[in-house]
């Protein structure tokens, strides 16, 4: 008998939440209309319970602990106004499904058997979540984007924000429950004149819509021109387009293959378009962008293989 499967499209939304897994992770809680949620984890409802039962998913930081934002900053937390507790954050979020979907249908329940399957097949499943925007409603055209948390200096105050960019070039960005839309040249002059940013070093009051008002301090990993950058390559990937990390390691390839002079420069004019947060994903885990490095900054040091 032939196997086949078919896949389905599950829309949803995001909360905001925190990952306690030896440091605390800033992450989108991604919110599904069949009742999964995904918190590093694709689970149910009993399955969420149980993460924050267990304090994988946490609803507070201990003041002076610090928060890993993701390709943004490692920020000591001060002060604090948290919203829930695991038992209101539960709430919420059952709240946010029936608000997806007012007439519970389908609702998913992960069974037994496949939860034994999962743990026999060690699959644990953290399906990326997609942002859209409902181009036309007639036929239900929509538009693909993606994005990243930055922060933001709103006119009463600053919050981290989820910045998205779609294949069309438009920009949004929730604050205070207010939406904001843009374009990508707009947003290139609030990235330039402070309204993103992404130092804290000095204290500054940040609200997390929906999950507390805190005061954080400390550097960032990115500028504000590296994440502007990065949005770029963003949006260019949304387009097909290659990318500043594919070419780089298109010329990466081309060196290794022609070791010449002229290989070797349009590789570091390549490496140094990159955003330099970005940089230590070209290779793997354990080798970053070491071996770029070489090649480029030292080429008599020769690479043992």
């Amino acid at each position: 008998m032939p196997k086949i499967y078919r896949t389905k499209r599950i829309e949803g939304t995001t909360v905001p939440g925190i990952i306690h897994n030896g440091s605390y992770f800033m992450i989108n809680v991604d919110v599904y209309e069949d009742g999964m949620v995904n918190c590093w984890e694709l689970v149910d409802m009993h399955g969420l319970k149980n993460k924050l039962e267990q304090g994988w998913l946490v609803t507070r930081i201990p003041d002076e602990e610090h928060l890993s934002i993701f390709q943004l900053g490692y920020y000591k937390v001060g002060k604090a106004d948290w919203l829930y507790t695991p038992e209101t954050y539960y709430a919420h979020i059952q709240q946010t499904i029936y608000q997806l979907n007012p007439d519970a249908a389908n609702i998913y329940t992960i069974h037994e058997r496949e939860r034994q399957l999962m743990q026999q097949r060690k699959i644990i499943y953290a399906p990326k979540a997609v942002p859209f925007y409902i181009e036309n409603e007639f036929g239900y055209s929509t538009v693909d984007g993606s994005g990243f948390y930055i922060f933001y200096r709103g006119l009463e105050q600053n919050g981290l924000v989820y910045l998205n960019v779609y294949q069309d070039g438009r920009v949004d960005w929730m604050h205070d429950g207010q939406e904001h839309v843009s374009d990508m040249d707009k947003v290139q002059e609030l990235f330039e004149d402070g309204t993103f940013f992404t130092d804290c070093n000095q204290p500054i009051q940040i609200q997390i819509d929906g999950l507390a008002t805190l005061t954080l301090s400390g550097s960032a990993s990115a500028s504000s021109a590296d994440k502007y950058a990065e949005l770029q390559e963003m949006h260019t990937r949304l387009q097909g387009g290659k990318t500043a990390m594919e070419h780089c390691r298109d010329c990466y390839h081309a060196y290794l293959e022609e070791p010449s002079e002229y290989n070797r420069e349009q590789l570091r004019e390549a490496y140094e378009k990159i955003p330099e947060h970005q940089r230590m994903f070209l290779g793997d885990m354990d080798s970053r962008d070491s071996d770029y490095v070489r090649i480029i900054y030292d080429p008599e040091d020769k690479r043992e293989v």
